[in-house]
């Protein structure tokens, strides 16, 4: 004022002294960036418990960037119990109680085996001699009862439905029978240059008409 007494100063009550940063303290202000980021993620990206899953394989369906998801099955133990080189067959055993979802990634694993050449850690040779490796052409059988896991039932599915029963064996399980007791098939045919691998959960024929009652494809 022009008599000399100072003139009041108005300002807002929550704001800074004068001659104080205006953004507040620098330790508040990281934590209040910190908050408002982890709200933002939480808010955007989806929880992996909320994801979909595949029902034929167990995996998870992630948004894209994400690298985590719901817990996959165990691996399931398996072993080779018999071949059939002359058919490029096989017959893997694997426990009782494994799960269709487990059928599913051990078919997986055999696929990235055979990609990566180390199949016959898992299975022996089916083809011998070919040019294209001992996988080249295989059908592998996967079965969770051991007295299916057998040569006689790796012969009745090569002979498949219409053809004659082997006059050796009477009265042994129809092709019908047999093919509800397949848990998982896994085709290689590496002479085919566009479809090399098809897998099932069950059983099904190269033309997918003929098929057990669980069948449904992987790949």
């Amino acid at each position: 004022m022009t008599d000399g007494t100072p003139e009041p100063v108005w300002h807002n009550p929550s704001a800074p002294e004068p001659g104080q940063p205006t953004g507040g303290h620098p330790v508040i202000a990281v934590v209040g960036g910190i908050l408002a980021l982890w709200l933002t993620l939480w808010i955007v990206i989806p929880n992996p418990k909320d994801q979909p899953t595949d029902p034929t394989t167990g995996q998870t369906t992630t948004t894209p960037g994400m690298t985590t998801g719901t817990r996959s099955a165990p691996h399931v133990t398996s072993r080779t119990v018999a071949v059939l080189p002359e058919y490029n067959a096989a017959a893997v055993l694997v426990p009782p109680d494994t799960t269709d979802e487990q059928v599913a990634q051990l078919l997986q694993r055999f696929k990235k085996a055979r990609q990566d050449e180390t199949l016959p850690q898992y299975v022996p040779p089916t083809s011998k001699g070919d040019k294209l490796g001992p996988h080249a052409i295989a059908d592998i059988y996967v079965f969770s009862e051991t007295e299916w896991a057998t040569a006689d039932t790796l012969l009745t599915l090569a002979r498949g439905l219409h053809s004659p029963p082997d006059p050796k064996k009477k009265g042994g399980p129809t092709f019908a029978e047999t093919i509800g007791r397949v848990r998982g098939h896994y085709v290689i045919n590496l002479h085919e240059a566009e479809h090399r691998d098809r897998a099932s959960i069950g059983y099904a024929d190269e033309s997918g008409q003929i098929h057990g009652p669980n069948y449904q494809e992987l790949f």
